[in-house]
């Protein structure tokens, strides 16, 4: 997966954030995946987390998948705000609402990148198609549901026309959910070659903090995983403040905590930031980090706070995906 990959040197530059949000039906996550559970009624949630956006002056990247695209509000709501220039819309494969209906619905088949590459691409292009369809503009950021890629996904998008992708995850191995190991990949942005064309990664942020962290992404693959002994080690790593790991997120993440791993990441030199979460959180009982309104109101809260600290008090600066595109290119 975007084996051949040059790093961007971005010592020096001042804090940069980019915003994508994984827009999607609301499901129950814990339930087997199913094709008739479409129901996008969060979309209609999402002008609260819009109007801090809009407020620090941030332009978020709405990466929409099927069901967003074939609901007549839904798409409508999101295409009004791009009209606008308030967001951009990219694309977000879940394969199993996403047509053609070729591949039995289940757990392996639920990460695009373990479909064979036919398979892979038609639905990815359908999608693709009917998101310029339906918005007028033809999707060129690209996130994979479940962070799903494999190993054809990089050459699919090179030749549906991409520019960004934002799928993966760094310092993390989904292998023991039958998904793709983003291990040894940078945490920081990179280009990748395709076919003599080059692409631009924006990984997911997982920082760390701790007396270790400028080791952790060497040292937390190793010391620890996503069960058994390895899971205690990560407890005992954060509770003695040698290392600890904080997804920049406010999906079960204060505030607090994303400002601290931002600022440690910062100070030892790695200054580019992925701000993500699931647009089913913006709706109380959508997903499972926001259960109720009080939950709602904590996850705005921290939206707000992190994002007053990095752009007000942090002196960072909000990029699109295609503006880190332009820079990183210049």
């Amino acid at each position: 997966m975007f084996s051949r990959i040059s790093p961007i040197n971005l010592s020096g530059s001042k804090p940069l954030l980019t915003v994508v949000i994984d827009t999607e039906e609301e499901f129950d996550w814990a339930a087997p995946f199913d094709r008739n559970s479409r129901s996008v009624t969060n979309i209609a949630h999402q002008h609260a987390a819009q109007e801090i956006l809009a407020k620090h002056g941030v332009i978020p990247t709405y990466c929409v998948d099927y069901a967003v695209v074939e609901d007549d509000r839904a798409i409508g709501i999101l295409k009004d705000w791009a009209d606008q220039g308030a967001c951009l819309i990219g694309a977000h494969l879940h394969p199993w609402v996403s047509p053609p209906y070729e591949e039995e619905v289940n757990q392996v088949n639920s990460y695009a990148g373990n479909l064979p590459c036919d398979l892979e691409k038609k639905k990815l292009a359908t999608l693709t198609d009917y998101i310029e369809q339906r918005t007028g503009r033809r999707p060129v950021i690209f996130k994979a549901g479940r962070y799903g890629a494999g190993p054809n996904t990089a050459r699919i998008l090179r030749e549906l026309g991409y520019l960004v992708d934002v799928s993966v995850v760094a310092d993390t191995d989904f292998s023991f959910d039958s998904g793709p190991s983003f291990i040894g990949l940078p945490s920081q942005p990179y280009w990748f070659e395709v076919d003599g064309q080059r692409m631009l990664e924006l990984p997911n942020s997982r920082g760390y903090d701790g007396l270790l962290a400028r080791w952790g992404s060497r040292l937390y693959p190793r010391l620890a995983g996503a069960s058994g002994l390895r899971a205690l080690m990560a407890g005992v790593l954060a509770k003695t403040r040698l290392l600890e790991r904080i997804p920049l997120t406010p999906e079960g993440i204060s505030a607090a905590d994303q400002i601290r791993m931002v600022r440690r990441m910062t100070a030892i030199g790695r200054p580019y930031f992925n701000y993500a979460y699931h647009s089913s959180s913006l709706m109380a009982g959508g997903g499972p980090y926001v259960r109720n309104e009080p939950d709602l109101k904590a996850f705005l809260e921290n939206m707000d706070m992190f994002l007053d600290f990095f752009i007000h008090e942090l002196g960072g600066r909000h990029k699109t995906p295609l503006e880190m595109r332009e820079l990183l290119s210049g």
